[in-house]
């Protein structure tokens, strides 16, 4: 089990690389420091971390040491090992602004709700398995769901304190999150044309309604994901698509283009002579109106995001589309390593989603307004 130890890194951080007994690479960085004439390594990250967050961990160490003279960072009974869970969550919440993660705000959301009541105030390495075991058991009564959610979150928040030597192991490691059964629902031609039916006749009662029914009937035409139509601007409104600069996939700086069929620019056409706000739908969601149109199609389980899924469904089966250009379409992240091997250019987008939409709207009839 041979050691390489590189200081190229940095003056005051050494890397240690070797090989396991499995055979797999293994690195470990350490601060180099003087204290009391004695040169000390302190281990402060392992491979699996950004570099960036290894460097910051040494500069915010370094700088303690520079204000407080006393302080040293591998002394036992320092202080600074009683950190809190608030306090490790806020360097996790760093590290993923750092990384530029879309899911900053649900991460915050879902700690500052169902685990910093629990657990934020303790410090961090008094909190046992079975504390993490009884807190996940009763989350798990409300939502299962929520549950696993959560317990991923607090797992990657006691291995960050681990990175700190706060902890030595993570007491959430050997807890099992509930099995998740993968759902797929779509709607079917029948329940297809009773949505359809069912927004123009609310629509035409009531004309406050349009900005709910557009939403809805672009996510239908277009498989956008709902967050992604709620933020769409009319500086993002590039006739045949709709170009988003942030979304849920941005992880190499690119734009996402949601491509509009002929009904949905007529939507969008119909809104911009009521153009009141910054965003083209004016509302973040349709949720009352949908939850109100699904209960009258006796749909009552068909979500939002079911629609994406349809959209997906008869583009592929229905409208023989490829499965990359349709992923193209939708913006999926997985296909991004295929992409960089085979150009879709904008010409087959615009043609495919012209060709879903004639699929979509098969047997139904458009009421004038959005013909």
């Amino acid at each position: 089990m041979k050691k390489i130890t590189s200081d190229k890194l940095n003056q005051s951080i050494k890397q240690v690389a070797w090989t396991n007994s499995k055979g797999q690479k293994q690195i470990s960085y350490y601060l180099k420091y003087t204290f009391n004439g004695k040169r000390r390594n302190m281990k402060i990250g392992h491979g699996g971390m950004p570099i960036q967050t290894v460097r910051k961990i040494a500069s915010e160490l370094q700088a303690k040491m520079l204000l407080d003279t006393s302080f040293d960072p591998l002394a036992k009974n320092d202080s600074s090992k009683k950190a809190t869970t608030d306090e490790v969550f806020a360097k996790y919440q760093q590290q993923l602004e750092m990384n530029n993660r879309k899911t900053i705000q649900e991460y915050v959301r879902l700690y500052e709700k169902d685990i910093k009541p629990s657990f934020g105030h303790l410090p961090i390495d008094t909190i046992s398995r079975g504390d993490v075991k009884s807190w996940f058991d009763e989350l798990s009564l409300r939502s299962k769901y929520t549950a696993n959610r959560c317990l991923t979150i607090l797992k990657t928040v006691f291995e960050i304190a681990i990175d700190y030597e706060y902890l030595e192991t993570n007491p959430a490691s050997r807890i099992k999150k509930h099995a998740e059964v993968k759902r797929e629902r779509f709607y079917s031609p029948e329940e297809k044309i009773l949505i359809f039916q069912e927004l123009f006749r609310r629509l035409e009662e009531d004309n406050s309604l349009l900005h709910s029914v557009s939403f809805i009937l672009v996510l239908i035409f277009s498989g956008a994901r709902k967050s992604e139509i709620a933020s769409a601007t009319w500086d993002d409104w590039h006739g045949d698509y709709i170009e988003l600069k942030e979304h849920k996939t941005d992880k190499d700086g690119k734009t996402r283009k949601i491509w509009l069929n002929s009904q949905s620019r007529s939507v969008i056409q119909t809104l911009q002579g009521e153009k009141k706000k910054k965003t083209i739908f004016g509302i973040k969601n349709p949720k009352r109106l949908w939850n109100s149109v699904k209960l009258a199609c006796n749909c009552k389980d068909l979500r939002l995001h079911d629609l994406r899924h349809s959209f997906g469904t008869i583009s592929t089966n229905a409208a023989n589309i490829q499965t990359l250009q349709t992923g193209e379409l939708m913006g999926h992240q997985s296909l991004s390593m295929m992409k960089r091997y085979q150009h879709i250019e904008d010409k087959t987008s615009k043609e495919n989603i012209e060709k879903i939409g004639d699929e979509i709207l098969s047997d139904v009839r458009l009421p004038k307004t959005f013909q």
